[in-house]
């Protein structure tokens, strides 16, 4: 009788120890999937991958860079940062992403977007604030720059974009690429 009451309590247990790992994978994957292709939280870059890294600077915040390559001597570093909230059901979650596009080792431009989403794990996700920044160097131009943002809606994920064109002045050469944050009702 002693053994199954021992068994019953390493059950129980083992069962708590389960759903803590369940919880933190769930957290993870979460997390992962907002800066994947799938839930359009990739930015807007004609190019190939050419490197990427990843890493949860604390349990809080993950850090993802990915470069691409433009052609015509062209690059792009996509840097992405998710802060989450402590609670992952609902709440809060804040998203930077910053797009350096250079020929060579020449910074040619950056555009960076900001924005803290607001979620209920069911219905709703709403983009409380946004701040979307650019800047051009030396030997560029500035061709175009657009920014957006919207709440969830019909199944569309919340966002913030920031959109930069740049023109090389010598060459004439133009590449653009978007910095895009976004969100879902499930953070």
């Amino acid at each position: 009788m002693l053994n199954i009451k021992g068994t019953k309590l390493l059950g129980k247990f083992l069962s708590g120890i389960l759903a803590a790992m369940i919880m933190v994978c769930g957290v993870t994957t979460t997390a992962f999937a907002s800066g994947t292709t799938s839930t359009g939280s990739e930015p807007t870059i004609d190019g190939i991958v050419i490197s990427h890294d990843e890493e949860w600077v604390t349990p809080l915040e993950h850090v993802e860079t990915t470069i691409y390559d433009l052609d015509d001597g062209f690059t792009a570093t996509v840097t992405t940062t998710n802060e989450y909230s402590k609670t992952r059901a609902a709440g809060t979650r804040t998203a930077t992403q910053e797009v350096e596009i250079k020929e060579g080792s020449v910074l040619a431009g950056t555009a960076k977007v900001t924005a803290t989403f607001s979620y209920d794990g069911k219905l709703t996700c709403k983009v409380t604030s946004a701040t979307h920044s650019k800047s051009t160097k030396s030997g560029y131009t500035e061709e175009s720059w657009k920014t957006s943002k919207a709440d969830y809606q019909d199944h569309m994920l919340a966002h913030a974009t920031s959109t930069l064109k740049v023109k090389n002045n010598a060459s004439g050469t133009t590449k653009s690429a978007s910095a895009m944050v976004t969100c879902t009702p499930n953070g």
